[in-house]
């Protein structure tokens, strides 16, 4: 795991956790969802201004984080601040998912962008598992945010907030780097397995 990795983990998970909890513990549930909210989106911004670049995953961490804060502006509970993630995978989920109904799923279009058109050679784009395998990845990547969703939902229904909160970071940024790295993974095992030896060379197995 890089470094930029853990900064983001650090930054955009767990800070503002923490800020969220020590808000409700001093009896400003409000004022620490809003900073916790205002802070989320902070680091999203940070990190643009950093790296000069909006990739799509980052693009998506800051629509969450936008969210959860005009989620508590609008509704001014602070409560909202619990169940934002729980709408943000459900409809991230549903995103994925329909998706599937497009010429370039929604993954292909981020691990496009990420690794670069030119990693996947024409042997492989042209051929008949491109797409099937970007079917599979939008399959597993809406399963697991409506999976994230239903888990934080019955966590936040039957379990102490100190409980839900730390399932929060752990299904958070965690998740979403194992399945990038899934993401990176699986592609060129489904090709190999299902390519000519020589059209796996060329893609460089």
């Amino acid at each position: 795991m890089s470094r930029s990795t853990i900064q983001r983990i650090l930054l955009g998970a767990v800070v503002p956790v923490l800020v969220y909890y020590a808000g409700r513990r001093v009896g400003v549930p409000m004022v620490g969802a809003a900073l916790a909210a205002a802070w989320g989106m902070g680091v999203a911004v940070w990190f643009f201004a950093r790296d000069r670049e909006v990739d799509g995953f980052s693009a998506i961490g800051a629509a969450y984080c936008l969210t959860e804060l005009a989620g508590l502006l609008v509704t001014r509970n602070p409560d909202w601040y619990l169940l934002s993630p729980i709408v943000s995978n459900t409809g991230m989920g549903c995103v994925f998912l329909a998706s599937m109904l497009f010429r370039r799923p929604l993954i292909q279009l981020l691990a496009e962008q990420t690794a670069g058109r030119d990693a996947f050679p024409d042997s492989v784009r042209n051929s008949e598992f491109y797409r099937p395998l970007w079917l599979r990845l939008s399959v597993l990547w809406g399963g697991a945010y409506f999976l994230r969703a239903m888990c934080l939902w019955i966590i936040l229904q039957g379990w102490p907030l100190e409980v839900y909160l730390a399932a929060r970071i752990a299904l958070d940024w965690p998740v979403v780097v194992a399945l990038i790295a899934l993401s990176f993974w699986y592609p060129k095992l489904y090709w190999r397995q299902r390519l000519h030896p020589a059209k796996n060379r060329e893609y460089g197995e």
